[in-house]
């Protein structure tokens, strides 16, 4: 179990990938064997793709909605995503659910508007980082919910391209990525939802 802070975001649980294996190697690395045709320029197998290419396609099967439990995201936060700029440069961004309270007092939706829910995790038994929801809407209570969006872009990160297309040399390739990415997330979004949230 992760002892979230302020300023970390995302974490790997390596354990709970061999544990859960059903290759008897790694869950994620069963999932990579699923989808060849991602790890792999269009039409030609034995090309591995650009590292940006793969450090997005590693990521997408890394994390929900494609597996779930080898990532872990904070549970306040909505999700860490890949997408790319106009120009081919792969950004993360990391969606941020914003309360009524967070917002300035002058712009603060009135009653009877309605925020973001929240219940306990029992899972994570996190009291101080609680999972966002929207919540049931009831006859002339609309809900208004906010989330910020984080642009990190990677165009420094120096992402190692990868070498194979296939097997545990693809696996151990993804999983380094995978670590990286979530390094880099916690290293530069980390003090920034940090700042966003007032350190809560």
């Amino acid at each position: 179990m992760t002892d979230w802070t302020p300023t970390t975001l995302l974490s790997v649980d390596e354990h709970n990938d061999r544990e859960r294996a059903s290759n008897g190697y790694s869950r994620y690395g069963a999932y990579l064997a699923d989808r060849p045709a991602k790890f792999h320029e269009y039409e030609e197998p034995g090309t591995p793709l650009t590292a940006q290419e793969f450090a997005a396609a590693a990521w997408e099967v890394a994390t929900p909605p494609v597996l779930i439990g080898y990532v872990s995201l904070r549970p306040d936060l909505k999700a860490v995503t890949t997408g790319f700029t106009e120009n081919g440069e792969l950004l993360l961004k990391v969606s941020v659910p914003l309360w009524h309270n967070d917002l300035q007092a002058e712009r603060r939706p009135r009653h009877p508007w309605q925020d973001w829910t929240t219940e306990y995790d029992y899972a994570t038994r996190d009291d101080r980082y609680r999972h966002a929801f929207e919540p049931e809407i009831k006859g002339d209570r609309p809900a208004v919910l906010t989330v910020s969006q984080i642009l990190i872009p990677t165009t420094d990160w120096d992402l190692p391209a990868p070498q194979h297309t296939e097997g545990r040399a693809l696996v151990e390739e993804a999983k380094h990525v995978v670590h990286e990415i979530v390094r880099r997330v916690n290293q530069h979004a980390g003090p920034m939802v940090a700042q966003l949230l007032g350190d809560r």
